[in-house]
């Protein structure tokens, strides 16, 4: 068994793989796409490329539907200038059937175009065959591609190579392999589509499985499949794909609810895009853009433990250690100030300057990003030091989730009977955590925080990184139960309904200047407090928590199926902000949340939450 291996059985078969449109079905590893689209006859204009979150005046909207792992059924109504189409694919043995089927329309019904290519520089041709299409491909017999209804010759349809158009007057089928009318593709379609959750955690199942499977795409680059943040966020500046760092581990765990292999696949990719320096960059992109200043939180080895502990494929822990260790040493080696570890920007000349670069490369906004927290206005007042390449503080998160990867590493080494490594983390590990405890801890406010190395002062803010030591078991003398029940609830603080705010309530004077990060829900901060709660073993609190961050998963899910970047912490809604992404994988955390809670094992059980 090996990694190779788990790629092989992802990279196969018909699935929504390419990121450039969710309406592209895509057959690999061949690279053969069957593209649909939309033309429209007020304006004469044709849809091509559909995305939910785009956010002009003329784009379409899009409520994804449910979405199998593999594919094997998949939902979409696209809403587009009067335009209505659910749009729902299965699988018959390794055919594609696809349902076209509208619920408005102009009074001019529109066509559906089904354009058929290889993707890619796949080798192969397409061609005309009769009423079908044909694709030759090398590896595999022909492929037709047949459609139920009359083809409508409309020769100003803005695509190039073979197609068909099809008036959306009824219901239109589409398959591959032999043809089939339009009754037998909607018994296909049927059979395959996937009924709605009667339960509480189903529909957090259902949440993650969909977050995770409608952000899966095959990255033709690097011959991978893949989860990213979002597929909106992989085209245009990011030119194909976009692999953050904090995210693609939380991606693992989540798809870790489903299948093995995905999980491997987000953090052994993730872990393979080390920079020669040692350490995960903040970003890798299509663009070939890597932020080779800075990196984001080592939330890597908790990740890699826990998807150990689900599965107990050693050959993985092997595939990631020696990236991680390098990672975590890098850490030590280049933000550390004295015992603990600083956020920073690390000075480099890019060999091609990219715009997204020029504020933060040996910069304080760089430094922030360090974080996964960007602007976040717990760093304002913070002075950053180019000489150093460092923000001025020991910052309590960072040092708080570096004690954790430690200990996460430590297991794995042992695992791997590297005892060297394993003696020295632990007594890295061992040696932050006493810093933490000894220099992090304010007993004037009852909390843990970042503290200034110009001043030797704390900073004055609190936010939910201050909950953070508890993820390395910091806080069991009574301190953590001191601060959580001082903060945690108190709904001047971090409580109310909506909860966790990425700052205080209270915080007035933030709020006076524009924060990407205050006062909303992330929904990585919600996820990491809950596993330090779960760690401290305070289990009210961490009840609270799961109950909090389930209904406020559920609300814009059950409103309009949108998982969220981030959410209001006062109303609970996400698309009240044009700039909160309303497809974007992390936000399924807020899920995982209850679903660990009520038993998702082997995650995160009492005696392993590391």
């Amino acid at each position: 068994m090996s990694y190779e291996d788990a790629q092989r059985r992802l990279a196969r078969g018909w699935n929504t793989w390419d990121t450039h449109s969710l309406l592209t079905q895509v057959l690999l590893p061949d690279g053969l796409a069957v593209a649909l689209g939309l033309k429209e006859y007020y304006r004469g204009n044709t849809l091509h490329r559909v995305h939910i979150g785009r956010r002009d005046a003329e784009a379409e909207e899009v409520t994804l539907g449910p979405h199998a792992i593999d594919g094997s059924y998949t939902a979409v109504t696209v809403r587009w200038r009067g335009v209505e189409v659910l749009v729902e694919t299965a699988h018959a043995d390794a055919d594609l059937v696809v349902l076209a089927t509208p619920l408005a329309n102009q009074a001019q019904p529109a066509t559906l175009t089904v354009s058929v290519g290889l993707l890619w520089n796949r080798p192969g041709s397409v061609r005309h065959d009769g009423d079908a299409i044909a694709a030759d491909l090398p590896r595999r017999d022909p492929i037709a591609v047949h459609g139920t209804a009359p083809r409508y010759h409309d020769p100003y349809v803005d695509l190039a190579g073979p197609y068909l158009a099809m008036r959306l007057s009824q219901p239109v089928g589409v398959s591959t392999g032999r043809p089939r009318d339009l009754a037998q593709i909607q018994a296909l379609v049927a059979a395959a589509r996937i009924a709605p959750p009667e339960s509480v955690e189903g529909r957090h199942r259902e949440l993650v499985r969909d977050a995770i499977a409608w952000n899966t795409v095959y990255e033709p680059a690097g011959e991978r499949v893949v989860t990213t943040v979002s597929r909106l966020w992989n085209v245009g500046k990011r030119g194909g794909y976009a692999l953050f760092c904090w995210d693609n581990y939380f991606n693992a765990l989540l798809a870790g609810v489903f299948s093995a292999d995905l999980a491997y696949a987000n953090a052994v990719e993730m872990t393979r895009e080390l920079t020669p320096d040692g350490f995960v960059p903040n970003v890798a992109q299509g663009t070939g853009r890597r932020t080779y200043d800075g990196s984001q939180p080592p939330v890597g080895a908790m990740a890699a433990w826990q998807l150990f502990r689900r599965f107990g494929d050693r050959w993985f822990l092997a595939e990631v250690f020696d990236g991680l260790l390098r990672w975590n040493r890098w850490w030590w080696r280049v933000r550390r100030h004295g015992d603990l570890l600083c956020l920073g920007s690390t000075a480099f000349t890019p060999e091609w300057p990219s715009p997204q670069d020029i504020p933060r490369i040996d910069q304080h906004f760089g430094a922030t990003c360090e974080s996964g927290c960007d602007d976040h206005p717990v760093f304002a007042g913070i002075p950053y030091d180019p000489s150093v390449g460092l923000l001025l503080a020991h910052d309590v998160g960072l040092n708080s989730e570096y004690v954790m990867d430690c200990q996460a590493l430590a297991e794995i080494a042992g695992v791997l009977e590297r005892d060297a490594e394993r003696d020295e983390l632990r007594e890295r590990g061992a040696a932050v955590a006493e810093a933490v405890e000894r220099r992090l801890w304010s007993e004037q406010t009852a909390s843990y925080r970042s503290r200034r190395l110009d001043t030797d002062e704390f900073t004055s803010d609190i936010s939910p990184m201050s909950f953070y030591p508890l993820l390395a078991g910091l806080g069991a003398d009574g301190r953590a139960r001191l601060m959580v029940d001082r903060y945690l609830r108190d709904e001047t603080s971090f409580g109310g309904r909506w909860a966790i705010p990425s700052t205080p309530r209270t915080d007035v004077e933030s709020a006076s200047r524009s924060y990407y990060w205050r006062g909303r829900v992330w929904p990585p901060m919600n996820f990491l407090v809950y596993l330090g709660l779960r760690r401290l073993g305070l289990a009210d609190e961490r009840r609270w928590l799961a109950e909090r961050s389930g209904e406020l998963a559920m609300k814009e899910w059950d409103e309009a199926r949108h998982v969220h970047e981030n959410y209001s912490a006062n109303t609970g809604e996400g698309c009240d902000k044009a700039n909160s992404e309303p497809f974007h994988s992390w936000g399924a955390l807020l899920s995982l949340i209850p679903l660990i809670e009520n038993g998702l094992e082997p995650y995160f059980t009492e005696e392993g939450t590391r």
